[in-house]
């Protein structure tokens, strides 16, 4: 029978393959993102910039929902199997990844399918930008405060070879 620890290495280990998906994602998202503001700031207003758009958006959709429908979930699972008291992190970050949530589906809900739009989009795509720079730092809080506080614990009972 598997004792405790080694469930939450297995956890640990898990969640470490998905945050580095995740994160891959992530860098999607602010790559696309830098091509919009690049064509903006060139004043490229054409079909191209509407495929973008789109692109971003779908991106944005699938980076939010593995974060709320997958990620988070296993960071909290995660964190109840080293039984610590990371959780209280979780629930004091989680409303504020939230309400970034609620602007991002916004914005998409706006750019993901229409025409035009352009003469919002560099104030919009700029909301966007703090939006997502707060989201991200919240949610590197998150992982550091549950995951990376797991990774040492993990290190220290790995065994040692001389």
């Amino acid at each position: 029978m598997p004792n405790k620890r080694s469930d939450a290495k297995r956890q640990f280990e898990a969640v470490e393959d998905l945050l580095t998906r995740w994160l891959k994602e992530r860098r999607a998202v602010l790559g696309k993102y830098t091509e919009i503001v690049v064509t903006l700031d060139n004043r490229l207003y054409d079909e191209a910039l509407e495929l973008r758009q789109k692109a971003l958006c779908e991106l944005l959709v699938d980076y939010v929902s593995a974060g709320h429908f997958e990620v988070f979930h296993e960071l909290i699972n995660e964190a109840e199997s080293f039984g610590d008291d990371s959780c209280a992190l979780a629930e004091r970050l989680m409303p504020a990844i939230g309400a970034t949530t609620e602007v991002i589906l916004a914005y998409e809900e706006k750019y993901g399918n229409a025409k035009g739009h352009t003469e919002k989009l560099k104030r919009d795509l700029s909301a966007l930008g703090e939006v997502l720079e707060s989201r991200f730092v919240l949610e590197d809080r998150l992982i550091a405060g549950l995951h990376n506080r797991h990774r040492r614990l993990v290190k220290k009972q790995a065994p040692q070879f001389p």
